[in-house]
């Protein structure tokens, strides 16, 4: 196939690179979200800085609740997120490294054993809470709708936010994040248990009226906006003491609402800011197609290793940031067949790279190289716009120093 005329560039710039590459050079720490696997030396710098997380989740006090910290923002507590239960008064504590915990949302998911300490009786049905950003002291379904709100329509405030849901529901005497059981403020409390109910009925209806398969995520959403638009009906039940109150689920073309949901939900990112997520996406997942490519060609250990444990790590925490925010990946896919990529760019680079790692192992070796050369190169230029959130410039260091250690452990073999 012939190269195309960037790719013929990188090849040559990467010969001239290699020629002055010592192969002595010194393996970089190991940071998260970066791996290196057992041809790579990986260091982990010790540190005793933690950060304590704890609050108290209600409908009424739960107890037996999972409260996770979505470390993928897919509003599902996820088997390999961090988790704790609620204890006996319904409250919860994380005790973590000094990480991101603090920024991470923190989800509630209680089960039908869960016991809600209004009746002290478990609760039956699965209810689906969030913490409002920042406020983790107080989880309830009145949190719940606040978030949901900000996501969306991420131009609002974390204050009008609030003030939208108290104004809503009459609740203009109380904060949404304050605790209304201690401040024994019947009407939020009220509306809370109406609200809880209320969630996971709509979640429960619109799933089994799905056509087609989608996400946790968009499916709470839609459930949030249906409840949340019947708010006048939950203030009207909660004036009256009536708990038993079930908003109505509109499960009418369920498929057809969903697709609105989604044109509605707008990333805040700029155009460019979004495209070069999306290629940061695909060109992780080149480096994780070629070594498994390689692996399978030359069976040498550092292939596999560093796809499984480096580059998996790398499109794990990009995509993270794509569902963060709200990044459409209309087009392409997670489960795309190996090797087969949308930037035909990259799809290009792909055929060249498989080519010539399939000339011999040491060739394979320096298409290693060349891909994590070319990899810090596009992470530089994606590290400069001014606009570039904290947290994705986070995850675009932490790739960087992973190619930097990948880069270092390919060296080793020449």
């Amino acid at each position: 196939m012939a190269e195309s005329k960037e790719n013929e560039e990188k090849v040559m710039k990467f010969s001239k690179s290699i020629a002055s590459l010592s192969l002595a050079v010194s393996v970089v720490v190991l940071l998260i979200g970066c791996g290196g696997g057992d041809d790579a030396t990986s260091t982990v710098t010790a540190t005793d800085a933690t950060t304590t997380l704890s609050g108290t989740v209600a409908d009424g006090y739960l107890v037996g609740a999972k409260v996770c910290l979505d470390k993928n923002y897919n509003d599902v507590c996820d088997a390999d997120e961090p988790f704790v239960m609620t204890d006996a008064r319904g409250k919860y504590t994380f005790t973590l490294p000094y990480m991101s915990a603090t920024e991470l949302p923190i989800l509630v998911e209680a089960d039908e054993n869960t016991i809600d300490l209004d009746t002290n009786t478990t609760i039956g049905e699965k209810w689906h809470f969030k913490a409002v950003s920042g406020q983790s002291s107080f989880i309830s379904p009145l949190t719940t709708l606040v978030a949901q709100a900000m996501a969306l329509d991420p131009t609002l405030t974390l204050t009008q936010a609030m003030l939208n849901l108290q104004n809503e529901l009459g609740l203009t005497d109380i904060n949404i994040s304050e605790d209304y059981i201690a401040r024994d403020h019947n009407i939020a409390h009220n509306a809370a248990k109406i609200i809880a109910h209320s969630l996971a009925n709509t979640e429960a209806n619109l799933t089994s009226n799905l056509t087609i398969t989608t996400d946790a995520r968009t499916i709470r959403l839609l459930a949030a906006q249906q409840v949340r638009s019947q708010t006048a009906a939950i203030k009207a039940a909660a004036d009256i003491n009536n708990t038993a109150f079930l908003t109505e689920v509109n499960t009418t073309s369920v498929d057809e609402q969903l697709a609105t949901l989604s044109g509605v939900i707008a990333s805040t990112l700029s155009i460019q800011l979004q495209n070069d997520l999306l290629f940061m996406w695909e060109e992780e997942r080149l480096a994780r197609d070629v070594y498994n490519a390689m692996y399978a060609k030359w069976g040498s250990k550092i292939f596999t290793n560093i796809a499984t444990n480096g580059e998996q790590t790398h499109i794990d925490s990009v995509k993270s940031m794509i569902d963060k925010y709200a990044v459409s990946t209309a087009g392409y896919t997670e489960s795309a067949a190996a090797g087969v990529f949308v930037n035909q760019d990259l799809q290009a680079l792909y055929n060249t790279l498989i080519a010539k790692g399939n000339v011999s192992v040491t060739e394979a070796y320096k298409v290693g190289q060349l891909i994590e050369i070319t990899d810090i190169e596009d992470l530089d230029k994606r590290l400069l716009p001014t606009d570039l959130p904290a947290d994705i410039r986070t995850v675009y260091e932490n790739l960087r120093k992973g190619s930097e250690s990948h880069l270092a452990a390919f060296n080793k073999q020449l």
